[in-house]
């Protein structure tokens, strides 16, 4: 086989493993989405080419959480998250406790890609400054550094009537 030959065969396969990667990424179904069942869940609207917030007692993006770091749901402060080719990544700030806390942050690193229209799985972890402290009905912030390990987790959109797993 000549060299031209092997390097026109060599990129045809390079072209279509790119091409299944891309695959891999869906378009996400646009409307309400959850990750999780329970206290821990996160909740967004799929908004066009982007996450928006959800709720209805207060509107929120919100992303899954094991509460290690964070002693309410895990709220993005930011009003939007761009979805490119299928896929979302946030890094940025969260609230440890958006409701009693509202001046102290944590880190969020927070990524997902939509498997199919109905389906997304990620990573996400959360650092903060703080940890919250509670001693009986007393909620406290101690000023000491906590790491929620990084998670995987699944979400599903609620066209399909399921929870995801987080």
């Amino acid at each position: 086989m000549s060299v031209v030959r092997r390097t026109i065969s060599i990129a045809v396969v390079v072209a279509a493993l790119a091409g299944a990667a891309v695959a891999l990424a869906a378009t996400p179904t646009q409307g309400f989405w959850t990750t999780s069942g329970g206290e821990a869940s996160g909740s967004f609207i799929v908004n066009g080419s982007a996450i928006t917030p959800a709720g209805t007692s207060y509107k929120a993006i919100t992303a899954p959480s094991n509460f290690k770091c964070n002693s309410s749901n895990l709220v993005v402060k930011a009003p939007r998250i761009k979805i490119k080719s299928g896929k979302f990544s946030y890094d940025g700030p969260a609230y440890v406790d958006q409701f009693r806390a509202k001046t102290k942050l944590g880190h969020l690193v927070w990524s997902g890609t939509f498997t199919s229209a109905t389906n997304v799985k990620g990573k996400w972890r959360f650092t903060s400054a703080y940890t919250p402290t509670r001693s009986g009905a007393k909620l406290t912030f101690k000023k000491k550094k906590c790491d929620s390990g990084t998670h995987a987790w699944t979400g599903k959109s609620a066209e399909t009537g399921a929870v995801g797993t987080g």
